[in-house]
């Protein structure tokens, strides 16, 4: 008998060693909200109210975690807006943020451009038709990597100091508010319009761009007050140094907010730069945060911006000049694209762009904003082959694709549909997160980032239910590994939470999730999942829940009080009683969650990019194949695929592609050809080079900085290129290029003859597109 205990208890023992297990606790004093100590609120005509206390912001007495996601309409084609912010909403982007560069509005002194792509009354009431509200930033100075960070050209022979209160610059500054105001009369919250806030400045006594006239071997001139030159950075970055000139900051920044609001400009809310030490406004703005974990202003090295912390104490880019406590924790320019410069090209991963915005979520965001969300085509100057873009700090002249989710001619990239996970969960369940404080597991502040052993991990809740928030990726580093044998305990003041009830699972490299627990679905308690929540449908009646499940982690459902374990994918579903009738629950594999949206009442599944125009209408949009498949829920087919072909067969369209010289070469292609259910032509250039330009017209239209993508070019506007061809000019890669450390080892060009050019294939895509009704 003596022999059966010892060895029960070995077994125990084992068992025990063999379980990672992770525990976190409850906190014991609840987090304290503070209102009423911010001046910002306001109401629409309808009366319905935004108000922003120290944890959370509620939208019609709703809280509510804003998606932000930044667009620039002056670096658009005007007549392709509508459809972009249709996509953007689509990828569950809920406010679009938009500079307006005032270089682009005055290019000189006193004649001002507000036609065409310039138009900002325009663009901000397309946004408000497809209920899209927005944020404006005023500037003056924007940067936004636009040369001289958008102060006009002409302001440099001024006898005055840029960024201060000097009162010929704040002359000037008055003229540019006064025309923004004017252009948006009418349109704010209080009218019953789409503008619900506003920044002013930016990076204010933090950053600064280099001025645009300077000298070759000249010391960089930056775009700041004088008395702020020392301080000045180039990026985004911490600043450790005594700035003793904040009072002046603080002061300018009044001065604008002041100005702003006399000449019209009142929104709910105002926003301004919080990291690095830069000025703020008191109580009358949220200082805004952000995280570049893939930059080309510093070494390519594992970054923070993966590790949980507590951002309402802690925020990134810390010390700052206000106290976090007293403000939510909103991020405004979360890096999950990059902008590259010719001596860097840092590639930010769809992983990447992921992990970073769950892991910022579950450290107390809430408010998350991308910059970019959407890339674009900086204009160049009237007649003249000179950039608007910011070409002393090494930026193309033209493109600013950003490698963001949504791309300079609106194509996806991988980020779009990843980060859309993310979107849909805040959509439908944002409300709850929002008042859930952080609470960390002990030793959290001890975790770093080349630490590959210990499991990463955060839990947001309030009155014992909540969400687990855990990554298991790391910018930077390849050596990660599957995080195996997991197991969680959350203990609650009535109880300790074991996940999963028995067992373990596995957390695999590079994978990032949300486990809800104590999730209260229409009356049925969901004790825990372990799968990520969705989106919730009403499916006639029903409430219908989706989850999706991790590639390598089983799911798991204990739903008053009985287990449920699913296989992942469209026949999952089961349904459990409630009090008030039943409720539905369906667990998708990671790819039918990629594919996901919610429009209305409806799941729509599909591979094609969807474009919800209505609530009851949708168009389908895809690359080269002519045939549709969608899963459209509820539906009469229920789950069963159904399949829409716009075209018996792909269209090959005519072009001549010719090589002149080693770099040069024409394309002729008419893109205004018209074809039945084609959206667009792009033009698709598989090259290997360092550099490519595009020119027609005798100008330059277009360029593209190598990074082992191809360079796809939406060609509807250009619609000359019927009558002449599309000539390009290519730069081919030298050895011992700077940038090469930011490709990845299967994108390293052969530059075993010192140099590489190859244009690798040349098509013309067709994207076609067809629309399916709901009803």
């Amino acid at each position: 008998m003596k022999n059966y205990i010892t060895l029960i208890a070995s077994v125990l023992t084992m068992t025990a060693a063999a379980q990672n297990v992770y525990e976190i606790d409850a906190p014991s004093v609840p987090r304290e909200i503070k209102t009423g100590h911010l001046k910002m609120g306001g109401a629409n005509p309808k009366g319905e109210r935004i108000d922003v206390n120290s944890y959370y912001m509620s939208m019609a007495g709703r809280p509510v975690v804003p998606v932000t996601g930044e667009f620039h309409y002056a670096r658009y084609p005007a007549e392709q807006w509508e459809e972009e912010i249709v996509k953007m909403k689509a990828g569950g982007v809920t406010v679009i943020p938009t500079y307006v560069f005032w270089s682009l509005h005055e290019p000189q002194e006193g004649q001002w451009r507000w036609n065409g792509q310039y138009d900002l009354r325009q663009f901000v009431e397309l946004c408000g038709r497809h209920g899209m509200p927005v944020i404006v930033r005023i500037g003056p100075f924007c940067h936004g990597e636009i040369r001289n960070g958008a102060i006009p050209d002409w302001a440099f022979t001024k006898p005055m100091d840029i960024r201060s209160n000097d009162p010929m610059y704040l002359g000037y500054a008055r003229k540019l508010y006064a025309q923004i105001a004017k252009q948006l009369e009418g349109l704010y919250y209080k009218d019953g319009g789409p503008i619900i806030g506003c920044q002013i400045e930016n990076e204010h006594q933090h950053s600064a761009a280099p001025w645009a006239i300077n000298y070759p071997g000249e010391p960089t001139d930056y775009t700041a007050a004088s008395y702020d030159s020392e301080y000045t950075k180039a990026g985004v970055s911490i600043q450790n140094e005594k700035i003793n000139t904040s009072e002046l900051g603080e002061q300018h920044m009044k001065t604008l907010l002041a100005m702003a609001q006399e000449l019209g400009i009142v929104t709910p809310f105002y926003t301004v730069t919080g990291w690095g030490k830069a000025a703020v406004l008191s109580n009358e703005a949220i200082p805004v945060t952000s995280a570049y974990p893939y930059n080309f202003w510093s070494d390519p090295v594992p970054s923070e911006f993966m590790m949980f912390k507590d951002l309402t104490q802690h925020p990134d880019y810390e010390p700052v000049r206000y106290n976090p406590q007293d403000f939510p924790s909103f991020c405004a320019e979360m890096g999950v694209g990059m902008q590259p410069i010719y001596g860097r090209r840092p590639i930010v991963t769809a992983r990447g762009a992921e992990a970073l915005m769950l892991r910022t979520l579950g450290s107390g965001a809430n408010g998350i904003g991308y910059y970019m969300y959407h890339g674009g085509s900086t204009p160049l100057m009237p007649g003249d082959i000179t950039s608007y873009q910011d070409e002393p700090m090494g930026m193309p002249k033209i493109s600013y694709d950003y490698m963001a989710p949504l791309g300079e001619f609106g194509l996806e990239h991988e980020s779009y549909r990843t980060l859309r996970l993310i979107h849909s969960f805040l959509q439908d369940f944002g409300d709850r997160l929002a008042p859930m404080e952080v609470v960390l597991p002990k030793g959290w502040e001890k975790m770093t980032p080349t630490n590959r052993d210990d499991l990463r991990y955060a839990v947001r809740m309030k009155d014992g239910s909540g969400f687990v928030f855990m990554v298991n990726f790391q910018d930077h580093d390849t050596l990660r590994h599957d995080m195996t044998d997991l197991s969680l305990r959350i203990n609650l003041p009535d109880e300790t939470l074991a996940i999963p009830q028995k067992g373990t699972f596995t957390l695999p490299k590079d994978e990032s999730v949300i486990l809800p627990f104590n999730f209260d679905m229409d009356g049925s308690l969901l004790k825990y999942a372990t799968a990520q929540p969705l989106m919730k449908i009403d499916d006639n009646g029903t409430p219908h829940y989706f989850f999706f499940a991790v590639d390598g982690m089983k799911p798991e459902f204990v739903i008053n009080g009985k287990t449920y374990k699913p296989q992942p994918g469209l026949k999952s579903t089961f349904a459990v009683k409630s009090p008030t009738g039943r409720v539905k629950v369906t667990c998708l594999t990671r790819q039918q969650a990629l594919n996901a949206s919610k429009v209305g009442e409806h799941l729509l599944i599909t591979e094609a990019m969807t474009l919800p125009y209505s609530d009851n209408e949708v168009t389908l949009a895809q690359m080269e194949k002519t045939q549709f498949d969608y899963i459209l829920y509820p539906s009469k087919q229920g789950f069963k695929t159904q399949t829409v072909f716009v075209n018996k067969e792909d269209i090959k369209p005519k072009m001549e592609w010719k090589q002149h010289t080693n770099r040069r070469f024409t394309l002729h292609f008419d893109p205004t050809i018209e074809m039945p259910h084609v959206n667009e032509w792009f033009l698709e250039l598989d090259y290997t080079g360092d550099v490519a330009m595009a020119f027609l017209d005798n100008h330059l239209v277009l360029d593209h900085f190598y990074f082992g993508q191809p360079w796809r070019i939406g060609l509807k506007r250009f619609p000359q290129m019927a009558k002449q061809p599309l000539s390009l000019y290519i730069r081919p890669i030298k050895e011992g290029a700077t940038f090469l450390i930011d490709l990845p080892a299967d994108k390293q060009p052969d530059l075993s003859s010192g140099q590489a050019l190859k244009v690798n294939s040349v098509r013309i895509v067709p994207q076609y597109k067809t629309v399916i009704n709901l009803k």
